[in-house]
């Protein structure tokens, strides 16, 4: 009985969930250890699915077995899910992902109303950092950080520079080569989630319509809300280029977004001036990375397979190749002798 895909397993189904309708289903089952998967779609149909079943399973514990607490109501939940994971062999289903998240928010819940917020804000980070090692879903990672940053109950600012923090670990981590493509996943989730999460956490006041801060007149503490996110940026869009990775170049693009906002009364000139301004500078800055991205450097380019006619010779004769038949070449048949038959009558032997 295996308790979730291996890596080999793992990466057959990503491979399968990429080329989607173009590869064949039972070549991938031989592959993938007969995991069953869900779509994207389907797998948020299903993961609502199963947060409506996991609250019918928490009531009728509740109401069934009087005196009862969320405990017995995560235990049912956890063990419906195990049983689709291990019997059923369901994996990135969505049911079973929030029937196992739930429980475990369930016990996590409870000790936050036994032990107080501090113990509760713990109990819930651990609940989902073993929801993201069990399940191997990108979106319990971010829960479990979030959860982490807020139990140290902190000033925004400092919560803020954690969650950077946060980020920058995992962008670091991005680095090491990585069998489980999973793992990839919740890194490049926390590399994009968090930083945000750190602009918005350290500037809570300010909301959209306010008139921000004077950064002329502000304090060092002041200045490092858009100083943060731009840090970050750079750092993350020299990554990305470098890396040729989507997640940092996304993250810094989001910073560099949440600190210009946060520096538009900055400059005071009118909002036309600073929106062609600042659309100069994004199509300055996006056609660069796309002519330094799209030149191959180590056998990575952000350019489809094809354009360039050196690949597509070589797809050609990868192809020719594949579909060349290997075996020991047949002899050429035999050909009609004349003059007699070779059985009977007249001339049999072929020969005068």
């Amino acid at each position: 009985m295996s308790f979730r895909p291996t890596p080999e397993e793992e990466r057959w189904l990503s491979a399968a969930r990429q080329l989607g309708p173009h590869v064949h289903a039972d070549f991938v089952a031989e592959r993938s250890g007969d995991w069953r998967t869900a779509g994207l779609l389907s797998r948020c149909g299903f993961f609502v699915l199963g947060l409506i079943a996991a609250a019918a399973i928490a009531a009728l514990s509740s109401l069934l077995i009087t005196g009862s607490d969320l405990v017995l109501g995560g235990l049912l939940c956890i063990g419906a899910a195990e049983i689709l994971i291990l019997d059923r062999r369901f994996f990135w289903s969505g049911i079973e992902e929030a029937l196992e998240a739930t429980g475990l928010a369930l016990m996590g819940f409870q000790c936050w109303e036994r032990f107080g917020s501090r113990a509760g804000a713990i109990c819930c980070t651990v609940a989902f950092a073993l929801a993201a090692w069990r399940l191997l879903n990108p979106l319990f990672p971010v829960l479990a950080a979030l959860w982490f940053v807020w139990t140290f109950d902190a000033s925004h600012l400092q919560s803020g520079l954690l969650c950077f923090a946060v980020a920058l670990g995992a962008l670091g981590a991005g680095a090491r080569q990585i069998r489980r493509p999973s793992y990839d996943r919740m890194l490049d989730y926390l590399v994009v989630a968090m930083p945000v999460a750190g602009y918005l956490w350290s500037e809570p006041s300010s909301g959209w319509d306010a008139a921000g801060t004077d950064y002329w007149h502000a304090t060092l503490s002041a200045w490092l809300v858009p100083i943060c996110p731009l840090a970050f940026a750079a750092i993350a869009l020299f990554t990305g280029t470098r890396r040729r990775t989507r997640a940092p170049i996304l993250a810094g693009m989001l910073c560099v977004a949440c600190g210009a906002y946060e520096l538009r009364r900055l400059s005071g000139l009118s909002l036309e001036a600073r929106l062609i301004i600042w659309g100069s500078l994004l199509l300055l800055t996006s056609a660069f990375l796309e002519r330094y991205l799209r030149v191959p450097r180590r056998g990575i380019t952000s350019r489809p397979i094809g354009d360039d006619a050196v690949e597509t010779n070589l797809l050609s004769a990868a192809g020719a190749a594949a579909l060349t038949p290997h075996g020991s070449p047949t002899g050429p048949s035999p050909s009609i002798e004349g003059r007699g038959g070779g059985f009977a009558g007249g001339g049999a032997s072929g020969k005068f």
